[in-house]
């Protein structure tokens, strides 16, 4: 019983409400030590109407679930994942930096190209805390910003 949970703790999406409090935690964090840093990725596939047009509906969920699945492998066990709303994945890195996990990414989001998701207009935004602007800002704005 206890190594299934350990499997379905490390291996798996969190829910958006838990992904923004363990954000504002870290962000909370950072105002006792200022040294403490962390990243925030966003993976989003901004018109998953299209890809289900271009592609068909199901297979364009099923390539969208086997891109989080991935995702999610390639990430530390220390590392978050969150999707919302269906095609837009969020990843939440401690003490790490955004370049190093987008390099690990890359392969899984060039396969995914190849498999039909360019008609997705795939975007990946980045921020990286410390940063000069984003101390008094809470997870949603943090959030906002990387979506605008």
């Amino acid at each position: 019983m206890l190594e299934h949970l350990r499997e379905y703790a490390y291996r798996c999406e969190i829910p958006p409400e838990h992904f923004a409090h363990m954000t504002d935690w870290l962000l909370q964090w950072r105002k006792r030590d200022p040294g403490m840093a962390f990243s925030l990725v966003l993976i989003d596939f901004r018109n998953p109407t299209e890809l289900g047009n271009v592609l068909g509906a199901k297979y364009a969920m099923e390539l969208i679930k086997r891109v989080g699945h991935e995702i999610d492998a390639a990430l530390r066990a220390t590392d978050l994942l969150c999707r919302t709303p269906v095609s837009c994945f969020w990843v939440l890195l401690p003490n790490g930096a955004p370049d190093m996990v987008l390099q690990k990414l890359e392969p899984i989001l060039a396969a995914a190209r190849q498999d039909g998701m360019d008609a997705a207009q795939l975007r990946i935004r980045k921020l990286m805390v410390p940063d000069d602007t984003a101390d008094d800002l809470t997870a949603t704005q943090l959030f906002r910003r990387l979506q605008a």
